[in-house]
């Protein structure tokens, strides 16, 4: 399988979700207000921390499925896969009766929003609940598609059910009204139009039907391994949505909004990191330790040379296209967190590669304890800047939390080759943060084109992969342009 095409599935099927909300977004702010958006986004913020329910059962059937990549395979790839599917069910319906009767005394005193919005998400707690099963089954469904590498099946799914996810409530909104106990119903009914299509493109990519079915053999191995990745996903929802969950408590809902929609803006970057790393994964899966670490080394250099490039570009046009996309009284607020956290997601996009080689060749131990090692420190950082500095304070937080765990993973656990040349990349974003523009027509932007030309020389100098695969697609369109 081609991991550039597999790549550009991925990259493909992450940006179109990215279109729709660059539309969606600022109609759901004019349809909805400030402050009942950033409830709306407290809501699924709290339910992504349901995801722990999944006890790594995901991640461990994608691992298994990988390395059960040969014919002869294909009763034990179905065994893992109707295995995990029923144990992850039994987790999940758990997870909903757990979240139906913990989200009432949570919401009604944790979170600070206007009595009509909070019985707005009382009404919505038994679709709130049933979400959860539906995640976590949805979950195993798409990670036994990328397991087999059918990434254009998985990601032609994913934009259907991201699309109708954002435009039904939307229209909801528009015909109905704002009211959240509409609008959250009208996301999990969409939702559940992908499982669906997911098992019928399973039943050829797998496939189902030769006589694998749930075995209980299978159950140590797959908690063995699932058993690090739940503490993964125990820690990662506190590591990586805290510092919103304690500004929706510590400060407004309105606080909220102007931290998650700068947010959700910049990560949508991480695409392609995210790209890479969902096509890399089976193939280090099944690759031996010194094949994987050769593969990782080439894959996080091509990664730098082209987030390196991306970032600078985001940091020095962010806060102006954050002024017409949303004006200039929200972007006040929003512009200068989305230029710290830009480069927390630099940093952050880099990790994906060694995160996804350990956990690939079999440690996914090592990345459990580096996460149980930050968190501590990271809520003190972060309660700390909040209270000092505000909003601002906590995409410091974020970013320095970020910085710490790529360097552990790359330095102690992710056994990836020259990774220290990645380093002048760092220098360049810092400085492009440091010097981010406010106007068009200012000597900032013209340093900031200056840096530009140095990512682009130094991107062009780091990868050979890059490299070829320019001149590549240089030569394709000479050709084209010659006939």
């Amino acid at each position: 399988m081609s991991l550039k095409r597999d790549t550009l599935y991925n990259l493909g099927g992450s940006i179109a979700p990215i279109v729709v909300s660059l539309v969606t977004v600022p109609a759901y702010l004019r349809l909805i207000g400030d402050a009942r958006y950033g409830v709306l986004a407290i809501v699924w913020l709290f339910l992504g921390y349901f995801g722990l329910f999944d006890p790594g059962i995901t991640r461990a059937a994608s691992y298994h499925i990988a390395r059960f990549h040969r014919a002869e395979d294909a009763k034990q790839r179905e065994s893992v896969f109707w295995t995990a599917l029923l144990v992850n069910l039994g987790f999940g319906v758990a997870g909903g009766i757990i979240l139906y009767m913990a989200a009432r005394p949570i919401f009604m005193s944790a979170f600070k929003m206007p009595e009509v919005m909070r019985s707005e998400v009382m009404a919505s707690l038994p679709w709130l609940a049933a979400s959860v099963p539906l995640a976590i089954v949805t979950g195993v469904l798409g990670g036994a598609l990328q397991a087999r590498e059918r990434f254009g099946t998985y990601n032609t799914i994913n934009v259907a059910n991201a699309a109708l996810s954002q435009l039904v409530p939307l229209a909801v909104a528009y015909w109905h009204g704002p009211d959240l106990a509409w609008l959250i119903p009208a996301v999990l009914m969409t939702r559940i139009t992908g499982v669906v299509p997911s098992f019928v493109a399973l039943a050829s990519a797998l496939p189902l039907g030769l006589g694998g079915g749930y075995d209980g053999s299978k159950m140590r191995s797959l908690f063995s391994y699932g058993g690090w990745i739940t503490i993964t996903n125990v820690l990662t929802p506190v590591l990586s949505t805290m510092d919103r969950m304690l500004i929706g408590s510590l400060l407004s809902a309105e606080a909220v909004a102007f931290y998650t929609v700068p947010f959700n803006m910049v990560s949508r970057m991480s695409v392609v990191p995210g790209a890479l790393a969902a096509s890399l994964f089976p193939k280090l899966s099944r690759s031996s330790a010194e094949d994987s670490a050769q593969l990782a080394s080439e894959a996080v250099a091509a990664l730098a040379a082209v987030t390196t490039l991306m970032i600078v570009l985001a940091v020095a046009v962010f806060p102006v296209f954050m002024r017409i996309w949303v004006g200039r009284s929200f972007a006040e607020h929003a512009a200068p967190i989305g230029v710290i956290l830009l480069v927390g997601i630099w940093v952050n996009g880099l990790a994906y590669v060694p995160y996804g080689h350990l956990q690939a060749s079999g440690r996914p131990d090592i990345v459990a304890k580096f996460h149980a090692i930050e968190v501590i420190p990271f809520l003190g950082i972060l309660w700390f800047g909040l209270h000092s500095f505000g909003l601002v304070g906590a995409a410091y937080a974020w970013t320095l939390r970020t910085t710490v765990d790529a360097l552990l993973l790359f330095k102690v656990g992710g056994r990836i080759p020259r990774w220290q040349r990645l380093l002048p990349g760092g220098l360049i974003v810092v400085t492009a943060a440091v010097l981010s523009p406010t106007s068009v027509m200012s000597a900032r932007m013209v340093a900031e084109t200056v840096l530009v030309v140095v990512a682009t020389v130094w991107s062009w100098n780091l990868s050979p992969v890059v490299r070829a695969v320019v001149r590549q697609a240089l030569n394709v369109r000479n050709a084209h342009a010659a006939v």
